[in-house]
């Protein structure tokens, strides 16, 4: 049976959400997501026009700025995106058996064994498939084909915006040979910089080279590039395959070197972080904390729970001892915060109710329940952590 991958990249796809939900945005080219002009946080996304002037996913939006001062930015909601990748798997499900979201806005298809289906191309299964997405839930992607997911991938990235690309069986080397070094996936801008150094800058010369040859170029890293750049890569796909972590940050509009002020923050990311793993179904046992000082030294620390958990109240716990750990490196730095992030990592599958729970975490979880019934119907604002009002009293 042979492994026949489609790789769904949905264009554009946090700028078009936000264009679906605040129609006033929808006449407006040059738009940039991610926060408003003012802040400082990073691009989500741009939209095509505004990606010629440079801007891409994960600049500064100052920088983004600097570049297209007529652009408008807009900042959008993470409950948005969820609700419209959800539409698309809906769609996607009824042409595959297995989908994978790899993330948000994009998505693997196993299409094995279909040959007698579709016995020469599955161009037409993807032309399908992208005109009942754009269809049914208003945003446009595009499709890549592929024996495996890395060149299904590839493919797609090729085929944007909009098109479809099919790279059948025995085409691989050839397609990747047309292709930088910098395409590969785990080849980095500074990798690739390194590589272009010593000459080596194109698929077709790692395909050419003797993997001994290109062992004294570039190290270990030799035997990994050689089978990307022949076209070898995984083609199974696991449906049940659980998402790597769930996690929430944010770079605030202002240094902050107050503590209480920043546990307030941290107990709000705490709190969508816990959401989302009980709206998945999901529980996490690791804690990683992540803070960032104004000068853009980076710290991460992570503490594994004793019992995987789904609760505001124990990852806040653990995340608040972290915080105050960490901050003890920003104070002896004499240094602001500029980022705070809390993930949860580690992930399982939420059990069943255990009948001899301890009656304060049982409170705990109905509690929960409580929280997320109000959230649901009056938005995630409606129930704010003590610690949060406490710190906005203080700071009136």
């Amino acid at each position: 049976m042979s492994a026949r991958i489609l790789h769904v990249d949905l264009d554009a796809f946090f700028v078009e959400v936000c264009r679906q939900r605040y129609p006033e945005l929808r006449a407006i080219e040059l738009l940039v997501v991610g926060g408003r002009r003012d802040q400082r946080g990073v691009v989500q996304s741009a939209a095509y026009a505004a990606r010629r002037y440079g801007i891409h996913a994960g600049m500064p939006i100052a920088q983004a700025v600097r570049l297209c001062p007529a652009a408008t930015f807009c900042q959008g909601s993470f409950v948005h995106y969820r609700d419209a990748s959800r539409a698309v798997r809906a769609v996607l499900e009824r042409f595959a058996p297995t989908v994978v979201m790899a993330s948000l806005d994009e998505a693997y298809l196993d299409l094995g064994g279909t040959d007698r289906l579709y016995p020469v191309s599955l161009l037409p299964v993807a032309e399908r498939i992208r005109d009942a997405v754009r269809a049914e839930t208003g945003l446009d992607c595009s499709i890549g084909s592929g024996p495996n997911r890395m060149i299904a991938k590839l493919a797609s990235d090729r085929a944007k915006p909009r098109g479809l690309m099919e790279v059948r069986a025995g085409w691989g080397e050839g397609f990747l040979a047309g292709l930088p070094l910098a395409a590969l996936p785990g080849v980095g801008p500074k990798t690739a910089a390194r590589w272009a150094g010593l000459g080596l800058t194109d698929v077709h010369q790692v395909q050419a080279m003797a993997e001994a040859a290109l062992a004294r170029l570039v190290g270990g890293d030799a035997q990994a590039l050689k089978r990307r750049a022949h076209g070898h890569g995984g083609a199974t796909l696991r449906a049940e395959r659980l998402p790597k972590s769930v996690s929430r940050e944010t770079t605030l509009s202002r240094d902050l070197r107050d503590p209480e002020e920043l546990e307030a923050i941290l107990a709000l990311l705490t709190a969508r972080v816990a959401g989302q793993l009980r709206e998945e179904n999901l529980v996490g046992r690791t804690v990683t904390l992540k803070l960032r000082h104004d000068d853009f030294h980076t710290v991460t620390r992570r503490r594994t729970l004793e019992t995987a958990t789904d609760l505001d109240a124990e990852l806040y716990e653990a995340a608040r001892a972290l915080f105050r750990g960490a901050f003890e490196g920003v104070r002896s730095r004499n240094r602001g915060v500029r980022l705070i992030g809390i993930a949860a990592t580690n992930l399982g599958l939420a059990a069943e109710a255990d009948l001899f729970e301890p009656p304060a975490r049982q409170r705990l979880k109905e509690l929960s329940a409580a929280v997320d019934k109000v959230r649901e119907k009056y938005g995630f604002g409606a129930v704010t952590p003590g610690s949060a009002l406490r710190a906005r009293r203080r700071g009136r």
